[in-house]
């Protein structure tokens, strides 16, 4: 087995240092809530969300499937792409994700109210928003350029005890995403944009990048 790569290895070691800080800090009167993405609307929407939320989970089974699938989808890819490139896969998916989720909250807050922002126009909080938190839209860009580098490599997921190739599994994960994301079910707290986001940017990126890469490759002759 290879030696973890840099760039992971401290993805990894943010991720569990921000688990232990969700912990720690409300003893310390900081609520960890304030670390999780709100819809800019919300009055506790803060910048640095965009960054912190990444790095925080729900509870230790989100924060042990994250990592376990950013563990070992990221080692192939790092290893492919080099760490500059892994790294900016990983945020741009993350961002990709919270594009994702704001159009998909904006279009429902809108149909309802007639407005994307309506605490704003009300001048006061006249809506709740949840926040989102999670690695997943970063690990999905992850997984998707793992199936577009490798896409016959057969994989073994968590709830499949039959070995089937990256090119269909990503694709049922991501298609599943869209299914439950668009029916909207009741008690559904998943954010299913997010990953869609997630997997688009990575997507994106991987094709770009083997295009750049043939491009430079046929200017050498």
């Amino acid at each position: 087995m290879p030696q973890i790569p840099p760039a992971l290895k401290n993805l990894l070691i943010i991720m569990a240092l921000m688990g232990l800080a969700q912990i720690a800090l409300p003893n310390t009167g900081f609520e960890s809530f304030q670390l999780y993405l709100f819809y800019p609307d919300s009055y506790q929407f803060r910048i640095w969300q965009l960054v912190t939320h990444i790095f925080c989970h729900g509870d230790i089974g989100h924060f042990i499937f994250n990592g376990i699938a950013l563990f070992s989808f990221g080692i192939i890819v790092e290893l492919r792409l080099g760490a500059n490139r892994f790294l900016m896969l990983f945020f741009m998916a993350a961002l990709g994700a919270v594009l994702f989720h704001y159009v998909a909250m904006g279009y429902n807050i809108y149909s309802q109210v007639g407005t994307f922002f309506p605490n704003h126009v009300a001048g006061f909080e006249a809506v709740p928003y949840g926040p989102m938190l999670g690695a997943s839209g970063a690990v999905y860009g992850v997984m998707v350029a793992f199936a577009v580098l490798y896409p016959n490599e057969t994989l073994l997921f968590l709830f499949i005890p039959y070995p089937i190739k990256a090119k269909y599994l990503v694709p049922i994960m991501v298609g599943l995403d869209i299914v439950l994301g668009l029916g909207s079910f009741s008690g559904d707290n998943v954010a299913h944009f997010a990953h869609i986001g997630g997997a688009a940017t990575g997507l994106a990126l991987i094709f770009l990048w083997k295009r750049l890469d043939r491009k430079k490759y046929l200017n050498r002759f």
